[in-house]
């Protein structure tokens, strides 16, 4: 029971699917229809731009006026005599051109109304041949039937207008004007009214298929347009991925030499820095010699100098020279920030050659003082 019940429910909602679907392409065919111009609308779905009229019993075609065209009428006689489409084409028209349309009077008819649920609009024609079948004395292949679908005033419901006509009526109507039923696009009551059902014959459901047609290729384009232009957005942005993996590379070279050039400028500023270290630790001996040569009275000169240097690292001067009074030497030189424990290696003697007395003075050089680190602001670390 309960299969049976879920089997009943997917065939309703696959009903009402199919319904909507229907009631949908029926809105979009009448909104199509009432956007293009007739003309185009003509040309696009294979109808005529004008409508060929005969009566029942009628020895003429009527082509009602068209665009810039004025009424043309076609006598029967030569129809027969020749064919339609050559009398059509002697007036330069076409069979394409025209859509013939056969008018009998309404007493011709069978003409019956009855309400279905809206949700089986979509299935008025198959509901129509059941209602041939089951409750008119024809069978459904003597009569041709038109059906008209409305909406009904109660909730739910909908109308459906049905005008049948047996086939066996029209080839008499026809007999005078020289049409035969092939020829027809539709059939139409005289005097019941302009919203009447219209019994459409095989060029309206080829002008259905038509417009299927166009609207399957129109909806074909679309998918198309929407399809390349997907396409063009992802080739957009490979085309930009692959420029930007290209310059990533480049910026990537550019880093790299930078980075060399930085390593590079690193190694000579610890050099640099190494030597001013090393500078500060030790004066050089331009300084040793620039503060010898101040300290030194004009009374005294030197005839030696040497400089040495321990294991340990400690520096020290020795001097040889003669001086008016050597004694006063190392307290002279004990003073001077560059140097330390100034002392005598030598007796002091006189010199009768020179007049002045000779000495021997060594002296240790103290470390150059440490300056002080200058902070610049903005460029701590």
């Amino acid at each position: 029971m309960a299969s049976t019940g879920g089997l009943m429910t997917r065939e309703v909602n696959l009903a009402s699917l199919q319904t909507a679907l229907r009631r949908f392409l029926a809105w979009e065919r009448a909104e199509c229809r009432a956007l293009l111009p007739p003309a185009v609308l003509n040309w696009l779905m294979g109808r005529g731009a004008r409508e060929g009229v005969v009566k029942a019993g009628a020895s003429e075609l009527v082509l009602a006026a068209g665009p810039g065209a004025q009424e043309v009428r076609i006598a029967g006689g030569e129809i027969r005599e020749t064919s339609l489409d050559a009398a059509l084409a002697r007036r330069g028209l076409s069979r394409k051109a025209a859509a013939l349309i056969l008018e009998m009077p309404a007493a011709a008819f069978l003409t019956r109304a009855f309400d279905i649920p809206a949700a089986a609009s979509g299935q008025a024609a198959q509901i129509v041949a059941a209602e041939i079948e089951r409750r008119t004395p024809f069978r459904r292949d003597e009569v041709l039937a038109g059906q008209d679908v409305a909406p009904h005033e109660a909730k739910g419901k909908a109308r459906v207008r049905m005008i049948l006509l047996r086939r066996d009526l029209i080839a008499p109507a026809l007999e005078n004007c020289g049409l035969a039923p092939g020829d027809l696009a539709a059939i139409r009551a005289e005097g019941l009214g302009a919203g009447a059902p219209i019994i459409s014959l095989n060029q309206g459901a080829e002008t259905d298929r038509n417009f299927q047609r166009l609207a399957l290729a129109l909806v074909a384009l679309a998918l198309l347009l929407v399809a390349a232009g997907i396409g063009a957005t992802f080739w957009r942005q490979c085309v930009e991925a692959e420029a930007l993996d290209a310059r990533i590379a480049e910026m990537s070279a550019r880093a790299a030499r930078v980075r060399q050039v930085a390593d590079g400028a690193a190694k000579e500023s610890r050099l640099l820095t190494a030597l001013h270290e090393t500078r500060l630790k030790a004066a050089p001996l331009t300084e040793i010699w620039e503060e010898i040569s101040r300290l030194t009275p004009d009374s005294a000169f030197l005839t030696d100098l040497r400089l040495s240097e321990s294991k340990s690292g400690e520096r020290s001067v020795d001097l040889t020279g003669f001086a008016q009074s050597a004694v006063g030497l190392p307290l002279l030189f004990d003073h001077s920030p560059l140097f330390s424990e100034a002392a005598l290696t030598a007796p002091i003697t006189a010199d009768p050659k020179e007049r002045r007395e000779s000495f021997s003075l060594r002296l240790k050089t103290r470390p150059a003082p440490q300056p002080k680190p200058v902070v610049i602001e903005g460029n701590k670390p």
